[in-house]
C-alpha cells in the first residue's frame, strides 16, 4: 500500500512540474517615451526594480521608446537611444520591440533629408533590430508588427503594407489552428478610444487605429488568436471579443509623458501570466512612482 502511495506522488509531482513547466510570465509596456527630463531617469529605475521583482519570462516594449525622434537631430536622436539602451541592460529579462510613431527618425525635422542614412525607421533598425518578426515561447506564437507607413509629405498613418502583410501570412500559415498567438503593435487594431470621448457612433482616425485592421484580423479567422497588445494612444483598455481574443490597450509606461496621469491612469505597465497553453491572467502594475519627486 505504501509503495502505491508514493508511486502516485512520484507521479503526480511529474505531472505538476510538466504542467509548472509550461506557465510563465512576461511585461508588456508601451509609450516609454525616455529621454533625460521631468524625472524620467528616475522613475524608469523605479520601473525596472519593480520589474524585476516580479521576474518575468521577457518583456515586450510595444513602441515609442525615444520621447520624440520624430522632431530630433541625429545627435540628439541616437543619444536617446544610447541612454534607454543602457537604462535597459538593468532589466534581468530579454526584450523584444515594436516600433513607434516617435520612434521614426527625422520625419518631422525638414533639416533632415529623406535620403539621410537613419531617417524614418533605419534610426529604429539600428538601435532595437527588425521592425517586424516572430518568435516562439513554450508553445506560444508572438508576433511583432510595424503598423505604421511614412507618407510622401511626411506624416505617419496606421497601416500595415503589402510587404508586412505577405510576411504575416506566411507566418502563421505554418501554425496549427490550435496555437495560441499573441500580437504586438504599436498603434491599435481595434480600440474604442473615439467613442468613449465623442460617442458611440464617432469613428477612430488613421493615426489612431490602423486603416486596414480588418484585412489584418481576416488572416487570424481559423487561427487560434488569444491576445492583441497596443499601445500609442496612452489609454488603458481591455476588451473581450468572441470568448476568443483580449485586447488590451496598455496604459502608457509614462503617464502624460513623464508629467504626470494620462486618461486618469498612473506611469504604469501590464504584467501578463500564461497559466496553462491556452489560457491567461493580466494585472495592471502601476510602479508607485511620485512625478513630483
Amino acid at each position: 500500500m505504501m509503495k502505491k502511495i508514493i508511486t502516485f506522488v512520484v507521479i503526480a509531482f511529474w505531472v505538476f512540474s510538466l504542467y509548472a513547466q509550461d506557465n510563465f510570465r512576461f511585461i508588456f509596456m508601451a509609450d516609454v517615451h525616455y529621454h533625460e527630463k521631468n524625472g524620467a531617469p528616475q522613475a524608469l529605475d523605479t520601473a525596472i526594480d519593480t520589474i524585476n521583482k516580479l521576474n518575468p519570462d521577457f518583456i515586450l516594449v510595444g513602441g515609442d521608446i525615444l520621447y520624440d525622434a520624430l522632431r530630433r537631430s541625429q545627435g540628439e536622436a541616437e543619444e536617446q537611444c544610447r541612454l534607454f539602451l543602457d537604462k535597459a541592460t538593468k532589466l534581468n529579462a530579454p526584450l523584444y520591440y515594436a516600433i513607434g510613431n516617435h520612434d521614426h527618425f527625422a520625419v518631422y525635422n525638414k533639416k533632415i533629408d529623406v535620403d539621410h542614412p537613419l531617417y524614418g525607421k533605419k534610426l529604429y533598425e539600428k538601435y532595437f533590430g527588425p521592425r517586424y518578426y516572430s518568435f516562439d515561447y513554450k508553445g506560444w506564437h508572438f508576433i511583432s508588427l510595424d503598423d505604421m507607413m511614412i507618407t510622401e509629405d511626411r506624416k505617419y498613418i496606421g497601416r500595415l503594407d503589402s510587404i508586412q502583410l505577405k510576411w504575416l501570412q506566411k507566418d502563421i500559415e505554418q501554425l496549427s489552428d490550435t496555437t495560441p498567438v499573441v500580437i504586438m503593435t504599436h498603434v491599435p487594431l481595434i480600440t474604442t478610444l473615439s467613442q468613449w470621448y465623442g460617442g458611440g457612433t464617432n469613428a477612430n482616425n488613421n493615426k489612431t487605429a490602423i486603416e486596414n485592421s480588418e484585412e489584418i484580423l481576416q488572416l487570424f479567422k481559423n487561427k487560434n488568436l488569444r491576445l492583441i497588445l497596443q499601445g500609442h494612444i496612452h489609454y488603458y483598455e481591455v476588451l473581450h471579443l468572441l470568448n476568443k481574443t483580449t485586447v488590451i490597450s496598455a496604459p502608457s509606461f509614462s503617464g502624460k509623458w513623464w508629467m504626470g496621469k494620462m486618461h486618469g491612469m498612473e506611469e504604469g505597465f501590464v504584467q501578463i501570466d500564461i497559466i496553462d497553453n491556452n489560457n491567461f491572467d493580466y494585472h495592471y502594475i502601476d510602479y508607485k512612482w511620485n512625478v513630483q519627486e
